[in-house]
């Protein structure tokens, strides 16, 4: 029985760790409500392949000519955004265009949240990136460039 209970609270001390991002607003976005729709690309990286980034989680979503999409992700990140504890954001057409956003870490983690709404420029694309991990600020905004 104590076995049980060891294994139970190890899973459940890893899975709180692994699902940090879920706690957040934008989290819902990552739901699936995007897999099969043909103008969406979202991607989830973890492990092995982002420790060269200092990272541990990398999930990204691309919303192509679906600028009606704003108004359901735009509210989230601002929401997300009030708790950060630094940020870098631009508004056009009454709107926010652009947000970079330095959360509250996790732990030993650093959270990063980052959206851009191209619809506000001219383009046609709604980015959506959540990372984390130890990377700095800096090496973080220079990945994103």
């Amino acid at each position: 029985m104590k076995r049980i209970l060891t294994i139970l609270m190890l899973w459940a001390i890893g899975t709180s760790a692994a699902l940090a991002q879920d706690r957040l607003h934008v989290g819902a976005v990552f739901d699936g409500r995007y897999h099969d729709e043909p103008r969406a690309s979202e991607t989830q990286i973890s492990g092995g392949k982002l420790e060269r980034y200092l990272l541990t989680l990398y999930r990204s979503l691309t919303l192509t000519d679906m600028p009606e999409a704003a108004s359901e992700i735009e509210p989230l990140v601002t929401r997300d955004a009030a708790k950060a504890i630094d940020r870098e954001v631009a508004y056009r057409d009454g709107g926010l265009y652009y947000g970079f956003y330095q959360l509250k870490p996790q732990g030993q983690k650093q959270r990063y949240l980052f959206y851009l709404n191209q619809n506000r420029n001219g383009g046609n694309k709604i980015i959506l990136i959540y990372l984390e991990g130890n990377a700095s600020r800096e090496k973080i905004k220079e990945m994103l460039k």
